[in-house]
């Protein structure tokens, strides 16, 4: 499977190029270091792990997203709410990222 060399993201094999990064995928990752990863609490829905996920990666805090049910089953995006979404961050900065997270969703 190829993966984005920018945001780390695993696709299926007919995808060329990252939809999100605009970068041509690759076969292979280059090693990240040891990094222990620990869950951020659930999301209501991809859309608003993705612009989690976006401010992180502008704090230079390395994560990854990982849904539950229809979304990872079945390759599709774009859906604002149902299945939970969570991200996983560096364990050394959790706390800090659930701050970002709580801030930007305590309207919902």
């Amino acid at each position: 499977m190829p993966f984005c060399p920018k945001c780390r993201y695993e696709y299926k094999e007919e995808i060329k190029e990252c939809p999100d990064c605009s970068v041509k995928l690759v076969a292979k990752l280059k090693e990240m270091p040891d990094i222990r990863f620990a869950p951020l609490p659930d999301l209501p829905g991809k859309v608003y792990a993705e612009m989690i996920r976006e401010v992180l990666r502008q704090k230079g805090i390395p994560c990854y997203l990982r849904s539950s049910g229809i979304i990872d089953a079945y390759g599709i995006s774009g859906m604002p709410v149902g299945d939970s979404v969570r991200i996983f961050v560096p364990e050394d900065r959790l706390e800090e990222c659930k701050s970002i997270q709580h801030n930007m969703l305590d309207h919902i």
